[in-house]
């Protein structure tokens, strides 16, 4: 959240993802599951206008992601609802 700040306008392309450890031991999970301050980071680009892309990161189930990216893009979907109520 500090690094998007300091950033600002120059900031472009952000990548979410969430993970069980801010480790390098840290597994791929479903966005809102892990440890990131998921909603912080979130208010963080709505506060600075951020117009730029949010790609989500899954590398969890590789093989068959659709259900655990859908319930990220849902949570997300969660999240910036409320920020923007």
């Amino acid at each position: 959240m500090t690094a998007a700040r300091m950033a600002g306008d120059l900031l472009f392309d952000v990548h979410i993802k969430d993970v069980t450890s801010a480790s390098a031991a840290g597994e791929p999970v479903e966005i809102g599951r892990g440890v990131i301050d998921i909603p912080g980071f979130l208010r963080t680009l709505v506060d600075l206008n951020y117009a730029g892309t949010a790609a989500f990161e899954y590398e969890k189930d590789g093989k068959d992601p659709l259900s655990g990216l859908a319930e990220s893009v849902g949570y997300v979907r969660e999240v910036l609802a409320e920020l923007t109520r």
